[in-house]
């Protein structure tokens, strides 16, 4: 079992941000067991975010992530994702995104991963990243998003398909004996319940 993991100490006081953060409809978080009323900002990533994002990785995922996350995707890929925190305490970051607009196919969205604090999980945070990146993807073109999770990772799978993706099965999709999931939904996404 992972504890909630307190990297106030890690926090990154940039207020150097190229996209102004946008706030989501009320989405209550919680924040080390305390329900918190208020909005969740969200706003670019930027390469800054990968040492914090970095400290916490690990615990967040429940495993070792590797090149996963890697600081080329924050320092060149970074402005396409998103950082979720709370308005109340926008320093206190709950959750990111990393993904991008494909080159290879201009209609395409791919979405490397999400993480969410697992202490402000279930509160609608992986949801608002995922909706807030559809309708900027969707803004540039995108028709369609896709992302991959280990067909063993029911917690993904089921929140996947909750947002309207459709899976398919791919063996050794990312290596011999790594299979994946490949998830593809259009754009962009419905409103939030």
């Amino acid at each position: 079992m992972i504890g909630a993991y307190d990297h106030s100490q890690y926090a990154i006081r940039s207020t150097d941000h190229p996209t102004p953060p946008v706030t989501c409809g009320a989405v209550p978080v919680a924040i080390a067991g305390r329900a918190v009323s208020g909005h969740l900002t969200l706003r670019a990533l930027t390469a800054a975010d990968f040492a914090e994002a970095r400290v916490v990785a690990d615990a967040w995922f429940g495993r070792p992530v590797g090149l996963t996350m890697h600081r080329l995707f924050f320092d060149q890929l970074g402005p396409a994702g998103l950082r979720a925190a709370a308005a109340a305490d926008s320093e206190r970051m709950l959750g990111v995104l990393l993904g991008f607009a494909s080159l290879a196919d201009p209609e395409l969205a791919y979405v490397h991963f999400v993480m969410v604090d697992p202490a402000a999980r279930g509160r609608g945070i992986a949801g608002a990243l995922y909706r807030e990146f559809g309708r900027r993807m969707a803004a540039q073109g995108c028709r369609r998003v896709r992302t991959l999770a280990a067909p063993t990772n029911g917690r993904s799978l089921r929140f996947h398909e909750s947002l309207g993706f459709v899976g398919t099965f791919a063996s050794e999709f990312v290596g011999p004996g790594q299979d994946r999931v490949v998830f593809e939904r259009t754009l962009p996404f419905p409103p939030a319940p």
